[in-house]
């Protein structure tokens, strides 16, 4: 038989494809070495993700450049998950690269809040205290020149308030309810495991008093910022709230009542971007007061004297009357420009930016500028050693209004119709007077913005280094060193012609304020999985000082009117003060973790301080704490109700938490005496060095529960707290004692209360 070369070469292509067949399955079923990125939608990196081999137990985690490296079947598939994404499923198909992007998933970012104790994370299914996040795109998004305001209604339980809308008023934050009578109630805030100082400016104490021997400046009638205000919003990663003293114990006694973690942007893996935007916000003037039009002032202006029910007679027809509260405002005008760079590879990221803000409020003169310029980055020296770090340096600057009784609302309300408010002086520049019985007229608002002043100028400079080694598997040694230091200076100046000069002829007060806070963290974790059980243990020492000195000069008796300097003043009225504050907190934790099938959670905590606000020889203080948590639905008789309860989870604590004495409390700051030799003295208030730290227990329980496939989400807390050995500043004093006041332990207080979160997609 006579086969033709083409019928052979037919025969030979069917051989061919049935040896390919044949021997598909074992090239196929031979390991090969996959290697990838895993990042988000945006091209950021995605730490920790858990590359895992579909079916088997075997697995690899991303670096913290979102890399893996993984020993695979070419016929595989690789399952990919992050908390906080959605999981994704990629066949091999014989491939040694592969890339991977996770989406969002925003119902599992709720779960992924991590309470970054130091640097030490946890996933939020296993706190068993209430915490909440809030992404920095929220942040941002708001608008709002102060970070602080745009946690007003996103957070359950935390109550936001702003001292006056005037540009750079101070924010506080108050989470759940007080806890101290005379200490201070507010958060600790930590960006990238530093403390922060968020302090206000308190001007009593601050400022020389002056002739008459009182404080000349007061917090009662002029509002100075907030110290977290410098932070530009712009540069928050995520910000999370942990609640009360249970979920913030390893922080400290500052932590007592909560804490507030940021984490700032560090660059990003990629090529080079630049990125600029900008916000501008207009603002009026929303309602005003109603004022009557028909009657005149009265006698001289007041009511009448001899018939108080008796006013001023009707306005005479033709008369003209002026709008002086419309007229008073102006249309406020904010900008902001934010431009930054990121880039990075394989070793290291790196990001730079800068702001800027300007601020002019509703009323004339009040005006609030920012400027802001940070660097960040990481940088991996070895596959066990990588280091990040942050700089940022801000400046600012506010030009404030008075508020309350001595602002100039309540006297641009009360100004005759009769009179245009706006004209405040006469043809020679001095205060105009249109009736001399009138009192309120040496009080015009316009006189009080352009002739005095109140204005504050400062800078502000943070830095943190942190270096991570990692010198074998699931151990974490951290050594973290941050530095917070400010410089601001405030000016208040009265006018010679204004009545609330004590003297009236002109008074200067200046102070200058140096705060620097350096810190030190030093950590150590491990991590150790027993099969369903995984341990998890750290051990952190931090400390952290806090040095304030204030230098303030009062000056009466101007020579020349319009100039506004101390070296106008009259010399033999100078005063000067001079106080210096230090403060000393250290504190040795410890944590132990104990998770089970990632279903249950134990975890006790407990920390050791030592404070030197406290008498030296009973200065140290230790608490615990101990926190469960249990995820319901992970029960097998639960899975059959995975489409009502999606997620169902039960939480509860106890801690106790100290609280240490504000400085000087134990021996008060010397005056200056000259009743008889010189030398010191103690003023009215006395030494107590019996003083002990204040002690609260708290204990909660609380429900999270995501309902019908995740469209709805309810968060349920109760919480009560005791506090006891209360500090009280100030508190009087028999005079036997030789002191009028002096701080004692004796107050105690119980609060409790309930908060409710319901969030859900409608549509």
């Amino acid at each position: 038989m006579h086969v033709s070369k083409k019928e052979n070469l037919s025969v030979r292509r069917v051989l061919l494809v049935f040896a390919l067949l044949l021997f598909a399955g074992p090239i196929w079923a031979q390991n090969i070495k996959v290697t990838g990125i895993v990042t988000d939608t945006k091209g950021e990196p995605i730490p920790g993700a858990t590359v895992l081999i579909q079916g088997t137990k075997t697995g690899e985690a991303a670096d913290l450049d979102g890399k893996f490296t993984i020993t695979a079947p070419a016929n595989g598939v690789l399952e990919i998950s992050a908390i906080g994404y959605e999981k994704v499923l990629i066949p091999i198909r014989g491939r040694a690269s592969i890339n991977v992007e996770l989406r969002d998933n925003a119902v599992l970012l709720e779960e992924a809040v991590v309470t970054a104790e130091f640097g030490v994370k946890r996933a939020a299914r296993a706190v068993g205290a209430a915490v909440q996040s809030v992404r920095g795109e929220e942040i941002a998004a708001s608008g709002r020149e102060n970070f602080i305001n745009a946690l007003q209604g996103r957070i359950a339980g935390v109550s936001v308030t702003s001292a006056s809308g005037t540009p750079g008023s101070s924010s506080s934050i108050i989470i759940r309810s007080a806890t101290s009578i005379s200490g201070n109630n507010q958060p600790l805030y930590v960006i990238d495991g530093i403390p922060m100082n968020n302090s206000t400016f308190n001007p009593v104490g601050s400022f020389a008093k002056g002739s008459s021997g009182e404080e000349v400046v007061s917090d009662r009638y002029l509002d100075f910022s907030n110290r977290g205000s410098d932070l530009n919003p712009e540069e928050i990663e995520s910000m999370t709230v942990l609640k009360g003293a249970a979920a913030a114990a390893l922080y400290g006694s500052d932590a007592s009542n909560g804490a507030i973690i940021i984490t700032t942007k560090k660059g990003r893996s990629g090529k080079g971007k630049v990125t600029y935007n900008n916000n501008f916000t207009f603002s009026q003037a929303y309602r005003y007061p109603e004022q009557q039009t028909k009657y005149d002032n009265g006698m001289y202006g007041v009511t009448n004297y001899y018939t108080q029910r008796r006013y001023g007679a009707e306005y005479p027809a033709g008369t003209q009357l002026y709008n002086n509260l419309k007229n008073f405002f102006q249309t406020g005008v904010s900008q902001k420009h934010n431009l930054s760079f990121d880039a990075g590879n394989e070793s290291m990221t790196v990001r730079v930016s800068a702001g800027t803000l300007s601020q002019t409020g509703i009323v004339p003169t009040s005006k609030y500028t920012k400027n802001n310029i940070s660097l960040a980055g990481t940088a991996k020296l070895a596959n066990w050693v990588n280091v990040e770090s942050s700089l940022q340096f801000m400046e600012t600057t506010n030009t404030k209004v008075a508020k309350g009784t001595g602002g100039p609302l309540q006297r641009a309300m009360t100004w005759p119709l009769t009179d245009d408010m706006r004209i405040y002086l006469d043809e020679k520049g001095n205060i105009r007077y249109p009736n001399r019985y009138v009192d309120v007229d040496i009080l015009n608002p316009y006189f009080d913005l352009y002739k005095n002043k109140n204005y504050d100028e400062g800078s502000r400079f943070i830095a943190n280094v942190a270096i991570n080694i990692t010198p074998i598997k699931d151990l974490l040694l951290k050594a973290q060193v941050g530095y917070d230091v400010a410089n601001t200076t405030y000016e208040v100046v009265r006018h010679p012609e204004w009545s609330s000069t004590a003297t009236g002829t002109g008074s200067y007060d200046q102070s200058r304020v140096y705060q620097s806070n350096p810190t030190v963290n030093l950590i150590a974790s491990y991590k150790k999985d027993f099969g369903k059980l995984t341990v998890t243990g750290a051990f952190i020492y931090s400390q952290l000082e806090q040095f304030t000195n204030t230098l303030s000069v009062h000056g009466e008796k101007f020579l020349v009117k319009d100039f506004q300097s101390i070296n106008n003043c009259d010399k033999t009225t100078l005063v000067n003060l001079t106080s210096r504050q230090k403060r000393r907190l250290q504190g040795l934790s410890g944590s132990f973790e104990f998770g089970w099938n990632n279903m249950a959670f134990l975890t006790v905590r407990g920390r050791n301080d030592w404070s030197s606000t406290l008498p030296q020889n009973d200065n140290t203080y230790f608490y615990p704490a101990v926190d469960l948590s249990f995820i319901v639905s992970e029960l097998p008789f639960m899975k059959v109700m995975s489409e009502t309860f999606s997620y169902l989870k039960l939480r509860g604590s106890v801690t106790r938490v100290g609280k240490d004495a504000p400085p000087l409390s134990i021996y008060p700051a010397l005056e200056a005496s000259t009743a008889s030799f010189g030398g010191y003295r103690y003023g009215f208030t006395g030494p107590n060095l019996t003083l002990k730290p204040e002690m609260n227990t708290a204990w909660e329980v609380g429900l999270e529960a995501r309902l019908f496939r995740n469209r709805m989400d309810v968060d349920f807390a109760y919480y009560n707290t005791y506090s006891a050995d209360q500090i009280i500043t100030g508190f009087r004093m028999s005079y036997a004692t030789g002191f009028i006041l002096n701080n004692m332990n004796v107050g105690t207080f119980r609060t409790e209360g309930v908060e409710l979160r319901v969030a859900g997609d409608v549509i």
